[in-house]
């Protein structure tokens, strides 16, 4: 019998491993040194590190913290650390000078540890990032220091007022913004369309698909509109002229642009719902107990003071508990605030 030693699969995964090493370090000592020469080249401008490589929602809830750290520390380089695949978010932003993809858990562990920059903030929580192959967490002691965890962040305060406590400015308020490049998009039919977003990273926040079929197909046939489904998995099977869905097929900068284009947003607490937020589009949201939280508020700006959304929330359950009778109920009253069907051109 053949040593375990011997195995390809176990050598391929000590590759891995490895491999998996080199590259967070490598990544660090090239920041590092990116960092140094920026000192010692412009020593009048400190460089402001600020850690949040994951998740949309979070990223674009945290963005009016960049103007705040850019007028707190007057020309500062503002330098973001992001995962690849959410550069979209913050690629246009006028307010960074630099935004560095995380190359894997392990350099931001390393960051964490010890950086040059002179200040750096971490705004993730504990308990909520591993590294997959040595197990090492990512630690917050920013967030031991304030007592913000997983199970209280939302007792008193919205996502962005917890990231900006982590960043050192205390409580803000503000609207996200989200800057798009100037390109041409071309929306789906031709811009006017109700988007819907139905799938969260945690199944707990997620209506019903019997719930989401019914109400798209009585949207169609009350109001005569196209509506269109986003998303990465999952999609309704539904076949109908004025729906479209777009699960799967999207990047996050047209995500983003398909957002923009929409009249109106209906969905659940999400990524999406928060750029629906940025981008201040008419919507409903639906909500419920999530985790340790009867009842919570994420957003800041519009959507937090009720100017643009319907927050409709479940108050003994989670969202799926939501009947289907409260949200077209709070669909027909958000129309009639709205106006949105007037802005339909091809209403009956």
């Amino acid at each position: 019998m053949p040593s375990i030693y011997l195995r390809t699969a176990l050598w391929q995964y000590k590759f891995r491993k490895l491999s998996y090493l080199f590259a967070g370090l490598i990544a660090y000592c090239r920041f590092c040194v990116w960092v140094i020469f920026q000192r010692i080249l412009q020593p009048n401008r400190p460089v402001v590190g600020v850690l949040l490589a994951q998740h949309l929602g979070d990223i674009v809830a945290s963005e009016p913290i960049i103007p705040a750290l850019n007028a707190k520390y007057p020309n500062a380089k503002v330098v973001w650390i992001i995962q690849k695949h959410f550069r979209p978010l913050l690629e246009q932003h006028p307010g960074l000078y630099r935004l560095i993809t995380e190359e894997n858990m392990l350099f931001s562990y390393f960051l964490c540890q010890w950086n040059p920059c002179n200040h750096f903030f971490n705004l993730h929580l504990n308990e909520l990032r591993k590294d997959p192959f040595f197990h090492i967490p990512l630690v917050n002691e920013k967030a031991y220091e304030l007592n913000i965890n997983i199970h209280n962040y939302y007792n008193q305060h919205n996502l962005l007022e917890n990231f900006s406590q982590l960043a050192g400015l205390g409580l803000i308020s503000g609207h996200p913004q989200i800057y798009l490049p100037k390109k041409k998009f071309i929306p789906p039919f031709e811009g006017n369309y109700w988007l819907i977003h139905r799938i969260s990273n945690d199944p707990c926040r997620e209506w019903s698909y019997e719930n989401w079929m019914k109400l798209v197909k009585m949207a169609i046939e009350e109001w005569d509109v196209n509506i269109v489904e986003m998303g990465t998995s999952q999609g309704l099977e539904f076949d109908h002229p004025k729906f479209l869905s777009l699960v799967g097929k999207t990047t996050v900068e047209e995500s983003l642009f398909l957002v923009q284009s929409a009249d109106y947003f209906i969905g659940i607490d999400s990524g999406p719902t928060h750029c629906a937020n940025a981008f201040q589009i008419p919507a409903l949201i639906m909500l419920g107990e999530f985790a340790d939280f009867k009842k919570y508020m994420s957003y800041s700006g519009a959507y937090q003071q009720g100017k643009l959304a319907n927050l409709i929330y479940c108050e003994h359950g989670p969202a799926k508990d939501l009947s289907f009778e409260e949200v077209w109920q709070k669909i027909q009253n958000s129309i009639e605030t709205h106006h949105l069907i007037t802005e339909i051109p091809n209403h009956k």
